[in-house]
């Protein structure tokens, strides 16, 4: 037994009091052996089975409820000292305890002193809103006996409101393990002295070094830290004293009402609800919103009347739908009743999960409140007075000339509030609710980028952040560990697989294919979808996927497995492939087992239950059901058939359509204790669809920023039993994870405040709008020009508007370039309205972008074009027989995620064990930089030399003392590689496309002005480059197109006189013009593919 000075008692419980006596106001007393002294509880008691202390709760009744007759007191009394019923289920007597009595206060009758008629009082019976009102004592050792049995128990302490046990503290020796705590004392005492839980809204856990807190119906994984009081306040020091932080945190009078009051729900009915309670990072986040809603800040009042409330990023999987309803409740109770909420997601399940979540804790109505239509919504917001309302996004697809409601009652919440938010749906919102005020949830924002600038336009600043590494160190999401599992690849006799793709398409065009489906053709052969589909490939990838998680098995606990799967393949296609082929090796691997365990049997023939875990995992993997999810299409029977399996047979969704349709698959996966274990999908279930048991993730899709993080949170929900999420890449795609980490992990400064990227001055809207109303002119005069009758059918009625719309089409597609010409001009008359958005001053243009926006989809609508099917599977065929793919020779090194140190990529590397490992993976970023900039501009080989110079040392048998100095020079080479990579901003030219040009053309020592000139000159001349590229496919076999290139460089470069005589000759004009000419002729592709580059 340790020393007395050591005890838990001395080290942890009686500073605890200590702290909430002397620091925090609370009354304290130790009841031991006092409280029955005389024979009578000191604390009012009748007995040790009563858990009310019925001396505060009759002071509390009196101060609070001065109107209110002796008798109502005494009725409320009688109501609250006892359980309504000793046999009651204990979480149906706490919710009723809570929603009944607490929140709203005890209904009674009783005589009215001045009439003596019996009249309804509700007697209150904690003051939520002045703190001082109430009565606080924490009463340590208090002694309480069980109702169902003559034992005693006598928890360490319970921190009472008046009379009320509100908290409930367990303390454990500070060498005992805090879990300890849970599973054998606070278990206990909910079985034996139930009684205790009827008023309990908090249970904290403590063994001095760590505190949690949960619900005592929260399971252990659910019970979390209380780390700040402040959003921006600083991640705690490793062995800084959890319990002091939480008493501080907690247990202040005004955060604790405030938390019991505001931040707990009851998910489910019966006795299967659970109690929830905020976590920290939730509590400070919604508050931070209210905070923002009702400030007097001229800023926030400001920017409230324009709209906008804020973005709420909180990370994948750390409860935003929670801190949703904990907010609209919040406002509810205690702003106004009269709020509205409109709660927008982006796809219908999402609509659905936020909806039952509402609907499970009581909140709405799942059915009333979903809108399910266009119509319904608009009479929703017209007529009713709902207090929720649920739809998607794409409900507000009518366009709106009157608005649904002009109250400003209504908060709009847009969950995921990114790219789906703005445009035409996300105007006609605004139109619909003009005076409404919008708030963006999202738990991957688009950051620095220009989404991210339209996201503040939208919603306004970011009010609250909570990224990706918090989450994880506070235990709110589990950490991800990363492997790379690829097949290496390389293609045998690659000139013969060119030649042979080459007959494919020669052999289309002989057939008579038209020329967009000769272009479609090579479009779909210069891609990568063939090797990645490729059935060697494949099949690789899907005995990897058998191989690894068939010992999966274990994971989690055996009351809630952690062991389900998903898999994220390229397409639907590729999902039907996969499916056939993991479970032909699943079953062969069952086969395989069985085998082994009759041999083993044989073995251990006297001693049997050597064999019980085999045995058991063998039972497991016969049970594991495997299902694919993919999003219907038309005609998908027809067209899926098209292609073969790796058995050569006809691929069939029509199996999987009618699994997906008759069995409710979302609710079997969520389901831990479920068969179906392993899904397979390509976009379905990848944001916002929660399945807390899912431990593996297999991704064979190439995926990146707020794509790919969703994705990979798929695995990080917090699970009984669930120490990690496992993250399997096949495709290679650890750069764009630790980028994407690299976003969503730093979203406050050293300092803890939100970084925000300031909007450019010059940027200012009123000239934007002046721009964009020329352009749009210029844009309807280049329509007028080419015979087309715009204003005729701007101002058509309906019968006549089909065929005006005919006319214009045929007018704009006289030629290739005219067509092109059109559909550039009004793409960038789209950009440029939504550069303007949010913006009311548009409307007066709307006539004529509706009119323009109808010619331009006539004229890019797809052409359907013959089947080329056939050709796509001899394509594919070739690629399969020339591609060489074998299982990669031992895995690469895992990655803890949560480990890395996000701003500065050297730190980590200094952490890791792996230290060669990390350096390959640098040489590779940097290979496939130097690729990408040097495809773009061969002139830039001097990085390539100073890289070669390092790979030098690299390959020689460099040592771990000089490793470090070699991964610093390659940092460097890296970093300027990077500089170089977005030059082009600097030189405020649009991409690297125009940097090289301006490369090739600028000479040294040019003034200001004649750099400036060059700059235009390059912007410009790419752009008429690119139209003549646009003429049509094989473009460098055909020597018109070769003329017209020449012509263009001649007008733009040897005779222009933008650029001074002077300063370029005949001679350096000529030299340049060559040089571009050449330049063209290679990159042709790269050229035409201008978004590669932007």
């Amino acid at each position: 037994m340790a020393h007395a000075q050591f005890s838990e008692e001395n080290l942890i419980q009686k500073p605890a009091i200590k702290i909430l006596k002397e620091q925090l106001g609370w009354r304290t007393t130790h009841a031991y052996d006092d409280e029955w002294k005389s024979g009578i509880s000191i604390f009012g008691r009748e007995s040790e089975q009563q858990v009310v202390l019925l001396n505060d709760l009759q002071h509390a009744l009196v101060k609070l409820n001065p109107d209110v007759p002796q008798e109502a007191i005494q009725n409320t009394i009688k109501h609250l000292k006892d359980r309504r019923s000793y046999n009651a289920n204990a979480i149906a007597e706490n919710r009723y305890r809570y929603e009944q009595d607490l929140l709203i206060g005890h209904k009674t009758q009783a005589k009215n002193p001045k009439t003596g008629q019996l009249k309804d009082y509700t007697v209150k019976i904690i003051d939520f809103n002045k703190v001082a009102n109430n009565i606080y004592h924490a009463v340590d050792e208090l002694w309480v006996k069980s109702t169902l049995t003559s034992e005693r128990r006598r928890p360490d302490l319970i921190c009472f409101v008046n009379g009320l046990p509100l908290v409930f503290f367990e303390f454990k020796g500070v060498d005992i393990d805090v879990n300890r705590a849970f599973k054998g004392n606070l278990t206990d005492y909910k079985d034996k002295i139930p009684q205790l839980f009827d008023f309990n809204a908090i249970t904290i856990l403590s063994n001095g070094e760590e505190a949690k807190y949960g619900t005592f119906t929260s399971p252990l994984e659910f019970y979390g830290q209380w780390k700040r009081n402040d959003e921006d306040d600083p991640e705690p020091a490793a062995n800084t004293n959890q319990l002091k932080r939480l008493l501080f945190g907690i247990l202040d009078k005004t955060r604790l009402l405030d938390l019991v009051e505001n931040f707990i729900t009851f998910e489910g009915e019966g006795d299967k609800a659970i109690k929830i309670i905020a976590k920290n990072h939730q509590y400070l986040g919604v508050n931070r919103v209210i905070e923002r809603l009702i400030s007097q800040d001229p800023a926030h009042i400001k920017e409230r009347n324009e709209g906008r409330l804020g973005v709420y990023w909180h990370t994948q999987g750390s409860g935003k739908s929670f801190s949703m309803l904990f907010f609209t409740e919040k406002v509810l109770r205690k702003i106004s009743s009269n709020y509205r909420f409109v709660i927008i997601t982006d796809r219908i399940e999402l609509d659905d999960q936020i909806s039952k979540l509402y609907s499970d804790c009581g909140k709405s109505s799942k059915v009333n409140d979903q809108a399910v239509s266009g119509d319904q919504l608009r009479k929703k917001l017209t007529h009713s007075n709902d207090k929720y309302i649920f739809t998607t996004v794409h409900k507000f697809n009518q366009l709106v000339t009157e608005p649904y409601s002009t109250a400003d009652n209504i908060i709009v919440i847009s969950d995921e509030a990114h790219r789906s938010q703005y445009g035409d749906l996300a105007r006609n919102m605004r139109a619909a609710l003009p005076h409404a005020k919008y708030l963006g949830f999202t738990g991957t924002p688009l950051m620095d980028s220009p989404e991210d600038q339209k996201t503040k336009e939208w919603f306004g600043d970011y009010v609250s952040i909570y990224d990706f590494k918090r989450a994880i160190l506070d235990g709110a999401t589990v950490p991800l560990i990363y492997e790379n599992h690829g097949a290496q690849l390389s293609i045998a006799n690659p000139d013969e697989l060119n030649q042979r793709i080459q007959k494919v398409i020669d052999d289309a065009k002989k057939k008579g294919k038209s020329e967009a489906d000769i272009e479609r053709l090579v479009r779909k052969a210069s891609d990568d979808y063939n090797i990645l589909t490729s059935p060697k490939r494949l099949n690789i990838v899907a005995q990897d996927v058998v191989d690894h998680y068939k010992e999966r098995w274990l994971l989690g606990t055996d009351k809630s497995p952690c062991n389900k799967g998903m898999m994220v393949c390229l397409d639907r296609n590729t999902c039907l492939k996969m499916y056939e082929l993991i479970t032909e090796k699943w079953q062969l691997a069952i086969e395989l087992q069985e085998k082994e365990l009759v041999e083993e049997e044989i073995i251990h023939c006297h001693d049997p239950d050597i064999l019980d875990e085999k045995r058991k995992h063998l039972a497991w993997m016969k049970e594991t059901k495997f299902a694919v999810v993919v999003s219907s299409e038309q005609s998908e029977i027809e067209e899926v058939a098209k292609f073969n399996d790796h058995n050569g047979k006809p691929l069939d969704i029509l199996k999987h359509r009618k699994v997906m349709q008759e069995r409710k698959l979302d609710e079997e996966f969520k389901d831990s204790n479920n068969p179906l274990r392993f899904v397979i999908v390509c976009a379905m279930w990848l944001t916002g669809f929660d399945v807390k048991s899912l431990s593996t993730l297999y991704i064979d899709k190439p995926m990146q920023n707020h794509t790919l993080m969703q994705a990979i949170a798929r695995a990080n929900r917090v699970a009984p039993g669930k120490k990690q999420g496992t993250i399997i890449d096949y495709n290679g795609m650890l750069q764009s994870l630790r980028r994407a980490l690299a976003v969503f992990s730093t979203g406050k400064n050293s300092a803890g405040k939100i970084q925000q990227v300031e909007a450019d001055p010059l940027s200012d809207k009123r000239k934007l709008l002046i721009e964009f109303g020329v352009y749009l002119k210029n844009l309807i005069k280049y329509v007028e020009s080419k015979k087309a009758p715009y204003q005729a059918l701007k101002s058509a009625k309906d019968e006549d508007r089909l065929e005006l719309l005919l006319q214009c089409k045929e007018a704009l597609s006289v030629t290739k370039q005219v067509k092109a010409t059109f559909i550039t001009m009004f793409n960038d008359l789209d950009l440029r309205k939504e550069n303007l958005l949010p913006c009311d001053e548009l409307s007066m243009y709307q006539a004529d972008l509706n009119t323009l926006k109808a010619i331009y989809r006539r004229l890019s609508k797809r052409e359907e074009g013959s089947d080329i099917t056939l050709e796509l599977r001899q394509i594919q065929n070739y690629v399969n027989h020339h591609l060489e793919a074998t299982d990669k020779k031992g895995k690469d090194a895992e990655y803890d995620l949560s480990a890395i140190d996000f701003h500065r990529l050297k730190v980590e590397f200094e952490k890791i064990k792996h230290k060669r490992t990390v350096l390959m993976e640098l040489q590779e970023r940097i290979e496939k930089a130097l690729a990408r900039l040097t495809a773009v501009n061969g002139d830039r080989a001097k990085f390539h030399e100073d890289y070669q110079k390092i790979i030098t040392q690299i390959n020689e048998d460099i040592s771990d003392v000089t490793i470090q100095k070699v991964f610093e020079e390659l940092i460097k080479v890296y970093e300027d590689l990077s500089e170089e990579e977005t030059r082009y901003v600097r030189e405020e030219l649009d991409n690297d496309l125009e940097l090289t040009l301006f490369d090739k053309l600028k000479k040294p020592n040019l003034s200001e002005k004649e750099e400036k000139a060059v700059k235009k000159i390059a912007q410009d001349l790419l752009n008429k480059i690119q139209t003549v590229l646009s003429q049509g496919v094989n473009w460098i076999n055909q020597e018109s197109n070769k003329a017209q290139l020449l012509e263009v460089l001649n007008s733009e470069i040897i005779l222009t006189d933008a650029l001074s005589w002077e300063t370029f000759n005949f001679e350096d004009r000529k030299a340049k013009a060559d040089d571009i000419f050449d330049y063209v002729l290679t990159h042709s592709d790269l050229i035409m593919n201008r978004q590669m580059y932007s």
